[in-house]
Order: structure tokens, then sequence, then C-alpha cells
């Protein structure tokens, strides 16, 4: 608690950011990840896999635009860096770990911005972008409370929309489906989330898929699994 404390005081975050939540969450993931390192390692091998395979099928390597860069747990970064001229990594929050990182490469470039656009503008994709990563930020737009079912599609289908709009190779990854999981329970409740086609936009190339457990029992509560399937859809 201390550790988390120090890292909400220390952490460069956007007042609006910090109001809205996004710093306390964030950290929170980090602190999750650190105790769940062997539940999370095989999604996050999948991940950064996923984002090496679509790196190498850029044709040129100009820049790389990582949408919900976060921790940077599951993103490949110094292998990002040494490949492309530039890499953006764009998020609300970019915790110290992620600094410190990116630090280390002359490249990469930090940028704070709400990707969702709902809380101000969402940036803008440089027009020399080669390769364009939406890292499990996905199927998170529009969990935030008031925010209905009808909203959530509407701003998932723009991201995915914007993300494809540029025509460079694009890796989408994200949950398709969530399992929750109590004690005493023979089946999981289960809830589909849908992003892969927008409409009037070309299907994937190739769609990669693997379990996420997120929470195993005792971590959100002692009586609560919860699990997820993660899709990583590639355009090329």
């Amino acid at each position: 608690m201390l550790t988390e404390a120090l890292l909400y005081l220390l952490t460069p975050c956007p007042r609006w950011a910090r109001r809205a939540g996004y710093l306390r969450e964030s950290i929170a993931i980090g602190a999750r990840c650190n105790r769940r390192k062997k539940d999370w390692a095989g999604h996050l091998t999948n991940s950064k896999n996923a984002v090496l395979h679509a790196a190498g099928l850029c044709g040129r390597k100009r820049r790389a635009v990582v949408l919900g860069s976060g921790h940077g747990f599951d993103l490949p970064l110094e292998a990002l860096a040494a490949t492309f001229g530039r890499v953006d990594l764009v998020d609300t929050v970019h915790p110290l770990g992620l600094r410190l990182r990116a630090r280390q490469h002359r490249g990469v470039s930090l940028i704070e911005a709400d990707v969702t656009g709902r809380d101000g503008p969402r940036p803008a994709y440089p027009a020399d972008t080669d390769l364009i990563v939406s890292l499990n930020l996905v199927s998170q737009l529009g969990v935030a409370p008031g925010i209905d079912a009808a909203d959530r599609e509407i701003m998932r289908s723009r991201h995915m929309a914007e993300t494809l709009s540029l025509g460079c190779v694009a890796c989408v990854i994200g949950d398709i489906e969530r399992r929750e999981l109590r004690h005493g329970e023979s089946e999981p409740e289960m809830v589909s989330i849908n992003w892969l086609s927008p409409a009037g936009r070309p299907e994937p190339l190739e769609i990669r898929e693997w379990r996420w457990p997120v929470a195993p029992f005792g971590e959100i509560a002692s009586t609560l699994d919860v699990s997820t399937t993660v899709r990583a859809a590639i355009w090329a």
C-alpha cells in the first residue's frame, strides 16, 4: 500500500486523468501484474509475439504508434525501438517504469492523450505511421459508469475504424469474452465483447486467441475467479 501511495504522488499525470481515476487504476493494474506474474506470463508473451509478428509485416519501418501502452508489460518496446525510426506510446497515464524504459531509446516518445475522445480530442496519427497497435484497449472502451451498451458499441466501432483508417499494418489486441466464476457455481457467467469487424472494413489477415487468467480466486475476492479470452487481430 505504501508503494502504491508513493506511485500515486510521484507519477506525472494530467489533472483530468487523475480526477477521472485513470492514475489509480493504472497503479492497481501494475500491482496486480506484480502479484500475478506466473498467471499473466502467457498473456504477456502472446501479446508481445503478436505485436512482433505485425511489425515483421511492415514493408517500411518509419514509425510505430501504440495506443493504450499502459505499463508496457505486454509490449516489446525494446524490439520496436530497435526496428522503427520512431515509436509513439499513447495513453492517459505513463507509469514510471515505462518512462524509465522509454528514456533508454532516443526514438521513443510519450504522448498523453485520451484515445477514446471522451475527455478530450483524440490524437492525430502521423502520416508516416507504418504500424499501429491497439494494446488491450478496445474492449475497455466505455466500461466507465454512466456509459450504456449502445455508446460502448459506438466507441469501439469508432476506435476500430480510426485504427484501420491509415491503411498501414494494424494489430488490435483485446478481450472478446469475460468469464466470472463464483465458488459453489458450476458454470461461469459469460460476457461477449464484439469489436472485430466494423462495417465496410476488411477482414484481418490473421487472428490469434488465448486465455488470460486476469484475477484468480483470492485476487479480487476469495469467492471470485475472473478470466478472459483475448484476441489479437492483424491487418496488413
